[in-house]
Order: structure tokens, then C-alpha cells, then sequence
């Protein structure tokens, strides 16, 4: 359930952020690149820590899968 509950959260969080980048001023928009920096450094690290963590878990679900 929190699982879910943070995905919606996360998915709006995007909505409002690129409807910001549509209709704010241009000079306004430059608070929205000190965030897309952050993500620009934290995404290839998130994306990283879940690979490893598809790659761990995966490992054991063949194993239950077997016919």
C-alpha cells in the first residue's frame, strides 16, 4: 500500500514539475534546473542500486519458478 501511495506521489510530482516548465516565465524556471541537476546526478545512482537489486532478487525467484 505505501508502495503504491509513494509511485502516485512520485507520478504527480512529475506532472506538476513539467506543467511548471510549460507555463512558468522563463526566468522562474531556472528554480526547476537546480532540481532537474539534482536528478541528473541521483537517477544514474537509483538506477544503478535497482539493477543491482533485480540483479539479487532475480537470482531467486528462478528457483521457485522451476516446473
Amino acid at each position: 500500500m505505501a508502495l503504491k501511495i509513494f509511485i502516485t506521489l512520485i507520478v504527480i510530482i512529475a506532472i506538476i514539475a513539467g506543467a511548471m516548465a510549460v507555463y512558468l516565465p522563463r526566468d522562474q524556471i531556472v528554480r526547476l534546473i537546480i532540481l532537474r541537476d539534482f536528478f541528473d546526478i541521483a537517477l544514474p545512482i537509483l538506477a544503478f542500486g535497482a539493477l543491482i537489486k533485480y540483479l539479487c532478487t532475480c537470482s531467486s525467484c528462478h528457483h521457485h519458478n522451476k516446473e
